[in-house]
């Protein structure tokens, strides 16, 4: 094990220290807002970004959700057995466009003039998520994700801080109370 752990830092090094880096989007750190995916209902999130390959990047999630309950006080009509989660995420994302084709136009680009102020890139995430949830009239429950989606990420490049603004669709399968079942949220983000 220990040799298996020393071959793939190894390799995620050398990859990671010679190749240049072929997407734009550069941020380390991102709130988000998620909606019916990790976080059942919906979820604020941070999202850290630790790690960056040639056209690929791992990030990391971790965030405060809502839960409302169903259940009525019998003396005020309101709904009041809400609750919270703590959703947790891993996922790998590699870029879609066409990097022969973007670099040749940034190369072009910039022998003519400045590189454009705002541009876009997509990429595929594939992951794995832990939420635990907890309300008022219901025990805690647990939720083991996995995660699959398209994220599109739009660059600001524009002077003293660039910004990225991204959308993601997802398919979170969820395995939870010995059963799976087929979930699917939408994520909005904003990088810092």
């Amino acid at each position: 094990m220990k040799y298996f752990l020393a071959i793939l830092t190894a390799v995620l090094f050398i990859e990671n220290s010679h190749a240049q880096i072929m997407y734009r989007t550069r941020y380390k750190g991102a709130i988000m807002f998620e909606s019916f995916g990790v976080s059942p209902i919906a979820s604020v999130n941070y999202e850290y970004l630790p790690i960056r390959f040639r056209n690929s990047f791992i990030s990391t999630r971790i965030g405060l959700g809502l839960v409302p309950g169903g259940a009525e006080s019998t003396k005020t009509y309101v709904s009041n057995a809400g609750g919270f989660s703590l959703p947790a995420t891993l996922s790998y994302n590699l870029i879609l466009n066409n990097l022969k084709k973007g670099i040749h136009r940034r190369v072009s680009v910039r022998c003519k003039s400045a590189p454009s102020k705002i541009a876009a890139e997509w990429f595929a995430e594939v992951g794995a998520g832990y939420a635990m949830t907890a309300s008022r009239t219901s025990e805690v429950r647990h939720y083991n994700f996995g995660l699959i989606g398209i994220r599109q990420q739009v660059i600001f490049d524009i002077p003293p801080h660039p910004r990225v603004i991204w959308v993601r669709g997802a398919v979170t399968p969820a395995y939870v109370e010995k059963k799976f079942e087929m979930r699917g949220g939408i994520s909005l983000g904003i990088s810092l």
